[in-house]
């Protein structure tokens, strides 16, 4: 039996981040990551990207690796300007840190949708949008009742607008410490949403329904490089929650994805 291909566009975060340690460029950015978990999840969607790039180096690093990828770079836009980039340091346990007054976010800091883009938007099946894009108050103001709104509030300390937004979600991802689980458990049932902590190494909560549910963090042999796994988790995550309604397995695959990413060096591991 034939089946619809799904759509999924991940929204809209691109760039390139240079290890000073390595001497070496990666690309990464949330949707990057997201995007790339997804094609390689699942091959036979139609996985797209709406972002702007520079027209530089970076800029083309980046279309060429969606173009071998199969990514649909239909609404990924090339003008003048600076790819949007980084400076990443990793601690000997793989622990990726920012490297202070090193992010440029280019031409990515005022890209705006247009109209033509937010149609493209209207056909997805799932959209996958970091919390402090600019893009995100229209997103979820734009939400259509079938479409599943993945939103990423990173980590706690970026202090992003969760309690006022959280209801427009239907999968909302926060980094943040484990004495703040209550904090996120409230929430969730106050909201009836469904709000997924996550831990690192000591794994991941979800809370949805009145239930609370835990994952552990998958061992590795080497923890080489955490950059991207927090996106791989969240991109595994809602395609299988967007499948099988089950937040469990949904969290399983989501550890599984990560665990794959933090073997290898950048945002997105292994899959390059």
């Amino acid at each position: 039996m034939n089946t619809v291909p799904l759509n999924l566009l991940s929204l809209s975060a691109c760039c390139v981040d240079f290890y000073p340690q390595l001497g070496k460029s990666y690309m990464g950015g949330n949707s990057l990551n997201v995007a790339s978990m997804w094609k390689k999840l699942a091959p036979d969607a139609h996985v797209s990207v709406i972002t702007s790039l520079g027209n530089d180096t970076n800029g083309k690093m980046i279309v060429d690796f969606f173009n071998s990828k199969g990514i649909d770079t239909s609404h990924v836009y090339s003008n003048d300007g600076i790819t949007a980039n980084n400076q990443l340091r990793v601690d000997e346990e793989g622990e990726r840190f920012g490297i202070e007054g090193t992010w440029q976010g280019g031409l990515l800091e005022t890209f705006l949708l247009s109209e033509t883009d937010w149609k493209w938007v209207a056909k997805q099946d799932i959209v996958a949008v970091p919390a402090n894009n600019i893009n995100f108050r229209k997103m979820i103001e734009k939400k259509h009742a079938k479409q599943l709104l993945s939103v990423d509030y990173l980590d706690i300390e970026n202090h992003l607008p969760m309690e006022e937004t959280v209801e427009k979600t239907d999968i909302a991802f926060i980094t943040a410490r484990p004495h703040l689980l209550d904090q996120y458990k409230a929430l969730a049932f106050r909201k009836n949403k469904l709000v997924v902590v996550t831990l690192g190494a000591l794994g991941s909560y979800a809370f949805y329904g009145g239930e609370t549910f835990h994952q552990p963090a998958i061992t590795v042999p080497k923890v080489v490089d955490t950059t991207g796994c927090g996106d791989a988790y969240q991109a595994a995550f809602a395609l299988t929650y967007l499948k099988t309604n089950t937040v469990q397995q949904a969290m399983y695959q989501g550890a599984l994805a990560a665990s794959q990413i933090l073997q290898a060096w950048g945002g997105v591991g292994n899959i390059e």
